[in-house]
């Protein structure tokens, strides 16, 4: 089983990549470097990779790797753009508009998606370690100490992910909590609620709640960082392409992890290639991705359990079944061999270069 593991990961303030400041439409051009998206419906092409995915520092990687080269080397043209929302990005991926995206593996698997859609997960880029949360109330303590009171955020939100695990562990289950629905960019204002025992938010916004609430005493309950990787980005792709393809996204993947390494031997030059993408600066951007862990190659190794080991994305995806289905974001459990394909990842660098 998942456990929630205390004391693990980083701690302080983080990024503020999931608020809302997307590109809305997966029609729109990028105007901020990093790519162009093709308006038009477009059969799939070979060595093309068009992307779209949120404005979350955790996905830099993919801009960093275009900047670099990596993906040129290969012979693989990637065009992207900012689009947080499932209802546009998913059908055009379903259909074969878009080639891929990013997001949490959580909110991947709700629904619309089933064990037979055209989508295949094949690789990692980042883990939140932090930057997810819950704020709660000067008298909460523990997380059953929520039970008959009022909890804010939204359904699929991290944070609401994490209550529900730390509910069922202690024996208890999400619906003993009075649930108000919000949008998480509002969470600052609705903690000033004294009815609002804990409210599902963010970093920066987590922090500056603590910090700034006329609630003295409050703190972050719950965070990414003790939840050993419960909240993981994947790369999630057009399933019949990739199945046609596979050489092109294991470019693609080869070019993230690359990337990765580019960040674990030289965060300075890391940051000043990904921070123009973003329109910040490197500064902020090294402030803001404290609690981001960029996966690595070796990384992806151990979630995919290539080379007979046990996959850990597996005891993820077990425990995000679980509660995903009892917060009705799921119709039933999807098995991990239904949703990804960990084949790519063995031996994704042999003969080439990293």
């Amino acid at each position: 089983m998942f456990k929630h593991v205390e004391g693990k990961g980083l701690s302080g303030r983080h990024s503020a990549g999931r608020i809302s400041t997307m590109v809305a439409g997966i029609a729109v051009s990028a105007a901020i470097g990093l790519g162009t998206m093709i308006a038009a419906p477009a059969q799939a092409e070979e060595g093309l990779i068009r992307c779209a995915y949120p404005y979350w520092f955790g996905f830099a990687p993919v801009p960093v790797a275009s900047a670099m080269g990596y993906f040129e080397e290969e012979g693989l043209e990637v065009t992207t753009v900012f689009d947080n929302d499932r209802a546009n990005v998913y059908p055009g991926l379903e259909i074969g508009d878009l080639d891929c995206t990013m997001r949490t593996i959580g909110e991947h698997m709700s629904r619309p998606l089933t064990a037979d859609s055209n989508f295949v997960v094949i690789g990692l880029i980042d883990i939140s370690v932090g930057a997810d949360g819950v704020v709660a109330a000067p008298d909460v303590n523990d997380v059953t100490d929520l039970i008959g009171r009022t909890f804010a955020g939204e359904i699929n939100h991290p944070g609401t992910l994490m209550t529900a695990h730390a509910l069922r562990e202690a024996g208890h289950s999400f619906s003993d909590l009075n649930v108000r629905l919000i949008n998480t960019d509002d969470s600052q204002a609705v903690f000033e609620d004294e009815d609002v025992a804990a409210v599902a938010t963010w970093e920066p916004m987590m922090s500056e709640i603590v910090d700034n609430t006329s609630r003295e005493g409050s703190k972050i309950l719950l965070s990414s960082a003790d939840f050993d990787g419960l909240i993981t980005d994947v790369v999630i792709v057009n399933k019949e392409d990739y199945e046609a393809d596979r050489e092109k996204y294991a470019a693609f993947m080869r070019g993230i992890y690359r990337a990765v390494d580019l960040y674990n031997n030289d965060p300075e030059k890391f940051l000043e290639v990904a921070a123009p993408a973003y329109e910040v600066t490197p500064e902020q951007m090294k402030i803001d991705i404290e609690g981001v862990y960029y996966t690595s190659y070796e990384d992806a190794v151990e979630y995919f359990g290539t080379g007979g080991q046990p996959a850990k994305l597996e005891e993820v995806i077990n425990a995000l079944n679980d509660i995903q289905v009892e917060l009705d974001l799921m119709d039933e459990p999807i098995a991990m061999e239904a949703m990804s394909d960990p084949s790519l990842t063995d031996g994704l660098f042999d003969g080439k270069t990293r």
